[in-house]
């Protein structure tokens, strides 16, 4: 009875902090738009399952008379149970644990970081520049019959034209592209696939609404009296002052662009479902130029089925060492053991390839030297995770201490590890397939210099051979999948860009109408 409710205990407050991280996670609501489902919903699981593991990690620590007295010291109540004091320190009681706070706040970081929360919707905005939206000739036919019921000024519909080179003629040119950008935006809004995106957004999209239609109003006005205006264009004090107003008409222009741009991409990440039908939407809208976006996603799958595959391997051997050494056993149980060596192995395994594959300091690319540093601090990266993960493990033991000793192998292995991986997975920095004898060629590396690092730890006792062939054998699995698991995901992404490119390509009569796609994604040409 007493162990269904622990149970009970455990799942109610676990699911409160699954609430909780959740609605951190989406905090503000505009993070959902921000980025591509894929990586939103993704990241968001990620930070979900983190939570998670701290609550346990602190619930088990809480269990244990010292940690609850140097974590609570006088406040503490021995008639709570550890899972519910944990649940009101990572929810309500949150902001009164500065250093659980920062914590938390670190971790939501990282994985708002890893799900590109907001930068996929700033670089994204950032290529939707006015250069590169185009205007058809029926466009402005629709425009016409659209804005030419007086709704924001008599004379608007005139005032729209498919190109302008100068002068007034460029001054509407550049009108219209506002209006067609905008008009667009009010059509996705009458899209089911839309209508989650403007019922959350529905404020913020009322606000642009009324910009939007103020400027239109006000420009209509502006346009007609420079019409009117025309045949003054000879004398000089003229010329001058219109050409003071097109700037800051230019300049106006261009910042409610801007805005609509910036909305629309939010829009069109939250509703397409997949970096095709983004590129294609922006480019039936009028984006020609718009190009994928795609980066590596994180190889989850892969790693999967490779921590199941460490786990069984880890779990023979424990079968096999509990019948031919049982006194070995006396530190733990054996299953125990497995699940803190494969987890260990694999948090490690998992964070050296997350950080290879976002951050540029630890990846080369083609033509660059090898970055021996970087490899180095991926490798005492995993030290430190890796002793995070033990710390848990040693406090179930009756000497804090001397569990933390017995997993110093442990650590130092995932540290030698790791940094052998990261060398790995920067040895074919091209986005082609590798030789097939490259993945047999990392795995012996990975081999021999586990079973170096292994050597220099164990000097002692009849089973040296078996610790280092161990290790050894692991680090051969390790080294065969894992740089392959991620140069696959690189290549998929790489796949991803050109068959979209391809998917997307305007025939070669449109080619030559379109301006040339070669835009900045963080500085858009300064013609306009």
């Amino acid at each position: 009875m007493e162990g269904n409710l622990t149970s009970l205990t455990y799942a109610v407050c676990g699911l409160l902090i699954v609430v909780y991280a959740w609605d951190r996670f989406n905090t503000p609501p505009s993070n959902r738009s921000s980025t591509r489902r894929s990586l939103y919903w993704s990241s968001c699981a990620g930070y979900i399952l983190t939570a998670l593991a701290l609550f346990l990690a602190l619930s088990t620590l809480l269990e244990f008379a010292p940690w609850r007295k140097m974590l609570l010291a006088e406040v503490d109540d021995s008639a709570l149970p550890a899972p519910l004091i944990a649940t009101l320190a990572m929810t309500t009681l949150l902001s009164s644990c500065p250093a659980l706070k920062s914590l938390d706040s670190w971790i939501l970081g990282v994985f708002l970081e890893w799900g590109a929360i907001p930068a996929e919707v700033k670089r994204r905005a950032a290529t939707m520049t006015a250069q590169s939206f185009s205007v058809t000739a029926e466009d402005v036919v629709v425009l016409r019959e659209a804005y030419g019921d007086d709704s924001y000024g008599d004379t608007l519909a005139g005032h729209l034209r498919e190109r302008g080179a100068e002068g007034l003629e460029l001054s509407q040119y550049r009108f219209t592209r506002v209006v067609k950008l905008y008009d667009c935006i009010q059509k996705l809004a009458g899209e089911s696939r839309y209508a989650r995106f403007f019922s959350e957004a529905s404020d913020e999209f009322a606000e642009l609404d009324k910009r939007v239609s103020a400027f239109l109003h006000r420009s209509d006005t502006s346009l007609t009296l420079a019409v009117r205006l025309r045949d003054l264009e000879s004398d000089p004090a003229y010329e001058d002052l219109v050409q003071e107003r097109r700037e800051a008409f230019a300049q106006s222009c261009r910042d409610v662009f801007r805005d609509l741009a910036l909305f629309l991409a939010r829009a069109v990440l939250c509703g397409e479902r997949s970096e095709r039908d983004i590129v294609d939407r922006l480019r039936a809208i009028g984006f020609a130029t718009a190009e994928p976006m795609n980066e590596p996603n994180f190889p989850i799958d892969g790693l999967t089925l490779l921590a199941l595959g460490v786990f069984l391997y880890l779990a023979a051997l424990s079968v096999f060492f509990s019948h031919v050494t049982p006194t070995s056993q006396s530190h733990g149980s054996p299953l125990m053991m497995v699940f803190k060596v494969a987890l260990t192995r694999l948090v490690t395994v998992g964070a050296t390839v997350w950080l290879v594959q976002r951050y540029p300091f630890f990846r080369r690319e083609p033509g660059d030297p090898p970055r021996y540093f970087a490899y180095v601090v991926c490798g005492l990266l995993a030290c430190v995770i890796a002793a995070a993960i033990c710390v848990p493990f040693a406090a179930l033991d009756a000497d804090f201490a001397a569990g933390m000793r017995s997993s110093a192998p442990l650590i130092l292995l995932s540290g030698i590890l790791c940094g052998v991986l990261a060398l790995c997975c920067n040895d074919w920095p091209r986005d082609s397939a590798p030789p097939a004898w490259l993945r047999l060629a990392e795995a012996a590396g990975c081999a021999s210099v586990m079973a170096v690092g292994t050597a220099l730890i164990y000097l002692r006792g009849w089973m040296v051979a078996a610790w280092i062939g161990l290790p050894s054998t692991m680090a051969l699995m390790f080294g065969f999948f894992v740089p392959h698991i991620y140069r696959k995901a690189r290549l998929a992404a790489a796949a991803r860009r050109n068959e979209s490119s391809r998917s997307i390509a305007p025939g070669r009569d449109e080619q030559r109408q379109l301006p040339r796609p070669a835009y900045a994604i963080a500085a858009p040409m300064a013609r306009d």
